[in-house]
């Protein structure tokens, strides 16, 4: 129960994360340090807590249909460093384990509303290590995480079973 009230308190919670004011065409983008809630297209939660020294901490609440690890958040870590974000997330928490890890790497950009999107690029892979087999390939993809800020509207529903009310 404490998860769900952290997931929760996170999502609503306001942020007041603001980019560097440069935000032209071609010039990096920097998040401040602090906490910051992004969600996807598909529904996934990405709380990202950025020290100053652009370490990333957080987490991952997957909620794509049709793909295992669901509605649970999962610890994260990466870097950000001139606008370049990487992190990895290792499905596991002592709650669910699905034996894969997910790394993104991509970069912060602006969008034309003025709103801020992380486009990144995915690969997923398996933990486990097949004594006698070839190594599986990774699957791939990309995700954009929109930025949410305190008086956006959020998704109805950010895991199951959780509603969210704006």
């Amino acid at each position: 129960m404490r998860v769900v009230a952290l997931l929760l308190a996170s999502v609503l919670w306001p942020t007041g994360l603001l980019a560097t004011p440069a935000v032209e065409k071609g010039v990096a983008l920097e998040i401040a340090p602090g906490t910051s809630t992004w969600i996807n297209r598909n529904g996934s939660v990405l709380v990202l807590d950025r020290g100053q020294d652009g370490l990333l901490q957080g987490y991952f609440v997957n909620n794509a249909p049709g793909k295992g690890c669901r509605g649970i958040p999962y610890a994260l870590d990466g870097r950000i460093v001139d606008g370049m974000i990487a992190f990895h997330v290792t499905w596991r928490n002592g709650v669910a384990d699905c034996p894969r890890q997910t790394e993104w790497r991509g970069e912060i950009r602006p969008t034309d509303e003025g709103r801020l999107e992380i486009h990144a690029a995915w690969e997923q892979f398996s933990t486990i290590v097949a004594i006698g087999l070839s190594s599986e390939e990774p699957e791939k993809g990309t995700d954009i995480f929109t930025l949410q800020m305190g008086n956006e509207l959020l998704p109805e529903r950010v895991a199951p079973g959780i509603s969210v009310i704006p």
